[in-house]
């Protein structure tokens, strides 16, 4: 793989899934870029409802990220509550990021950011993780990314294989270790997720009795056994996490919780501006 030239120790920023609780990885993204000036990582590896915000992040669309998230994504034309809480993915995909916040797919094809989003095969269940190698549509891979099983209607086509989020079938650990695998030694990992509530997890463990076999078992496993792991030797690891427990859950369309939750995201960064800044080897302040 060719990382950027000025790199000696490769940087890499993973960000989880999470449904609505993604406005937060939005919010540090945003501090990440204005804030700090930091822009260009050697890699990023994005989860389901995180891809979108990764891929405005890589085209410089730091007000279209903000936009979307306390604004246009928390709706009722979005998140549905009857009969089952559900997201409609074609109406984020096709209204939203195509026609009020358009994404700069020029831009994106062009980055020299290596990125990596993990969609799940639906044959086999296993996690496939998708390249700006593939030169896939990034509308369509937004769409595959975020297409929860059951509650999208259908599969998302891509290379002639038929893929679904791939948030369910892969862990947090998994993303930092596809990252590690392929050469980050300085990792920003920003976890979307806090404890889930009561609520959330009758309607997770109900809507994995949905699935069909194979399915089930890469959620579950997820589910119930996402545990700390312990990284290789000469890995610098940071991970940025809610400092409270989020305004948003995985459904909330209130506009305000989920602006919330963007703004916790983007002053939790800069809480920790001096960690950051020397991960990614910024100069001191006040120096040229």
């Amino acid at each position: 793989m060719e990382l950027s030239p000025t790199s000696l120790k490769p940087v890499a920023i993973i960000t989880s899934g999470g449904g609505m609780k993604c406005a937060y990885a939005g919010g540090a993204l945003v501090a990440l870029a204005r804030e700090l000036g930091i822009r260009h990582p050697d890699m990023f590896v994005a989860a389901s409802g995180s891809v979108g915000s990764m891929f405005y992040y890589l085209t410089g669309q730091y007000d279209a990220i903000q936009k979307a998230w306390t604004t246009l994504i928390p709706t009722s034309q979005f998140i549905h509550y009857t009969p089952f809480p559900s997201m409609r993915i074609d109406y984020l995909v096709d209204t939203i990021f195509k026609e009020y916040v358009p994404l700069d797919t020029t831009n994106l094809y062009e980055t020299q950011t290596k990125y990596f989003v993990p969609v799940t095969d639906v044959e086999t269940g296993l996690t496939n993780f998708i390249s700006n190698d593939t030169w896939f549509d990034p509308y369509e891979v937004m769409r595959a990314a975020k297409a929860v099983p059951i509650l999208y209607n259908g599969h998302v086509h891509l290379g002639g294989r038929s893929f679904l989020d791939g948030d369910f079938s892969t862990s947090l650990a998994s993303l930092v270790q596809k990252a590690i695998d392929l050469g980050a030694k300085r990792i920003l990992c920003i976890t979307n997720t806090d404890a889930p509530t009561k609520f959330e997890g009758a309607v997770l463990r109900a809507y994995a009795r949905l699935l069909n076999p194979a399915l089930r078992a890469v959620f579950l496993d997820d589910y119930q056994n996402d545990k700390p792991v312990k990284w290789p030797d000469g890995i610098e690891f940071m991970t940025l996490s809610p400092s409270l427990t989020l305004p948003s859950t995985l459904y909330t369309r209130d506009r305000r919780r989920v602006s919330e939750t963007f703004t916790m995201g983007y002053e939790d960064l800069l809480s920790r501006r001096s960690e950051v800044e020397q991960l990614f080897g910024c100069p001191p302040q006040g120096t040229a």
